[in-house]
């Protein structure tokens, strides 16, 4: 009789018990192979064949997670300090929030190969990125390079320059242009110099945009120099530079993104141009 493909049980009719004479009931499992077969096995494991696919696997327990929300929270490296940093972060750019909770975690969490680069890069982009997240983008020109150079190499006197400076003969050492070809090469670069904000410009404008009220140079400027010291350091580590992470002593990295935490939750804390917080800053800057 064909039966569906699946496991069907059958009772089979009560059997006389030898010794007893008493009726017994006992269960037949019956397993359709995929050649349709079927295969008997007993209940008990004693006897019979049984198929593979029908066995249970028991359940294997996956390793707790450590990147959610509440598990980073629990971690004793989120510190009272680091979650308000966090927090405000989110409140202003997520994305940023998430680059400084990661190099959180690859600091004193998880210090997988090469975390002080990508430390390294989440402290770069958070500098560069925040002033624009709190102030709001600056409206600076963009230069068009490749319309104004095609413009400048179609020039007189462009082609007597390429050909001196990659001839054959020893190039001179003064090169006579017109004043409308090197009008055109300086109001050039003088554009580009003004299209990039220099790092201590951003820095004040985030400040400033932080705490409007604490405009003061005087104030400000211990501060940015703080800032712009502390971010350099880590900028000079973006790169490969054939170091690896071992290079660099753990504490040394720690102190520094330590002072980098504190720029940020003095300048999130109201009237951070207090003295108390002014002095701790620059005693930490100088240790």
């Amino acid at each position: 009789m064909p039966v569906a493909v699946g496991t069907t049980i059958a009772d089979r009719p009560p059997a006389q018990n030898r010794s007893t004479g008493a009726a017994s009931t006992t269960s037949l499992i019956r397993v359709q192979s995929t050649t349709g077969q079927m295969h008997p096995t007993n209940p008990t494991g004693t006897t019979g064949t049984t198929n593979p696919e029908a066995t249970t696997t028991p359940p294997t327990s996956n390793p707790p997670d450590t990147t959610g929300p509440l598990a980073t929270a629990a971690l004793p490296c989120w510190t009272p300090t680091r979650n308000n940093i966090k927090a405000w972060l989110e409140r202003n750019s997520r994305s940023l929030a998430e680059l400084y909770e990661g190099a959180v975690l690859l600091l004193y969490q998880n210090p997988i190969p090469g975390h002080v680069r990508f430390i390294a890069h989440a402290v770069r982009e958070i500098r560069n990125r925040l002033p624009d997240a709190i102030g709001g983008p600056t409206k600076s020109r963009q230069v068009q390079y490749k319309n104004r150079l095609d413009k400048i190499a179609k020039m007189h006197g462009a082609s007597t320059l390429i050909a001196d400076i990659g001839g054959t003969t020893p190039p001179i050492t003064t090169i006579t242009v017109e004043r409308k070809f090197g009008r055109a090469i300086a109001t050039l670069l003088q554009d580009h110099t003004a299209a990039r904000e220099k790092p201590i410009d951003a820095a004040r404008r985030l400040f400033k945009a932080i705490a409007p009220e604490n405009t003061s140079e005087e104030t400000l400027q211990p501060i940015l120099d703080h800032w712009i010291t502390v971010t350099t350091w880590f900028e000079e580590k973006n790169h490969d530079t054939g170091h690896t992470s071992d290079y660099y002593q753990p504490q040394e990295v720690r102190q520094h993104f330590t002072l980098f935490e504190n720029a940020i939750a003095a300048a999130t804390r109201p009237f951070f141009d207090t003295l108390e917080d002014l002095d701790a800053i620059l005693e930490d800057a100088n240790q």
